[in-house]
């Protein structure tokens, strides 16, 4: 079994076992044909040998930054603005966030922590600088035991939402899915078909005015990129009744969601 054929079955392992997000298993895939992580065929059987890992510093492995700044950068570029392309480290054993993880960008002139949410999530920064000091990603945490997801999150103002908004933000995710996808799996990725706005409890509620005015309930039950359920009213981008300038007033509290169903 080939490295991509491993990798292909871990993405559809994960996703059967909700081990990740639903929209995440193919970008798992996604990262490891880019280069920017590696799966370990050789290394002694366990329940870490099938997990995607961050190699540690000075493994002749490890991962360069110019790989996550050039992945970065082609979904900033495909997104145009709607999509954010964010990082999750998870315990490898555990799949559970890591207390006292450190990422850094180290470089002969380059120096940087990662700033890491509660929740194992991350973003890269677009340093052309450290690109040009050949940095890596260096982690505190022993080879093998952190399994890196990538996920992408829907960016859409809390205020002044427009459905042409929407419609950019799936189209934008799209883009990027087809960007960082290669073409022989994405016949097993999801399919971004709406963006939900969301809610921790069920009764929210969304205001539309202008064509198309009216509510809707957030009644249909999803989950989120911490596979939390949540409560969404859920928009597509060919809803024929809505117009461009159509205004989406959610109640508070809300969060987008790109849906897959």
């Amino acid at each position: 079994m080939n490295d991509v054929q491993a990798v292909w079955l871990y993405g559809q392992w994960a996703l059967k076992n909700h081990e990740v997000p639903k929209l995440v298993a193919p970008l798992v895939c996604a990262l490891l044909v880019l280069g920017f992580v590696t799966a370990r065929a050789e290394e002694p059987a366990s329940d870490e040998s099938q997990a995607i890992k961050v190699e540690r510093v000075r493994d002749p492995a490890m991962v360069p930054y110019r790989k996550g700044y050039e992945m970065a950068r082609r979904v900033q570029e495909a997104a145009g603005g709607r999509v954010r392309l964010l990082f999750r480290a998870l315990s490898a054993r555990s799949k559970q966030p890591i207390d006292g993880l450190q990422i850094t960008i180290e470089g002969t002139e380059s120096h940087g922590a990662l700033e890491i949410s509660p929740d194992g999530f991350f973003s890269i920064p677009l340093d052309e600088a450290a690109v040009r000091d050949d940095a890596e990603f260096v982690t505190n945490q022993k080879r093998g035991s952190v399994l890196l997801t990538v996920v992408l999150e829907p960016q859409l103002p809390r205020e002044g939402l427009r459905y042409s908004m929407i419609v950019d933000c799936m189209q934008g995710a799209r883009r990027t899915l087809r960007e960082i996808v290669p073409w022989y799996f994405r016949l097993f990725t999801p399919h971004v078909r709406g963006i939900g706005i969301c809610y921790r409890q069920p009764g929210g509620r969304v205001d539309i005015t202008g064509n198309g005015a009216g509510y809707r309930q957030a009644d249909k039950v999803d989950t989120d990129d911490l596979d939390r359920t949540v409560y969404c009213a859920r928009f597509t981008d060919d809803e024929k009744a809505l117009a461009s300038d159509s205004l989406i007033i959610p109640s508070a509290g809300w969060e987008p969601v790109f849906l897959d169903r």
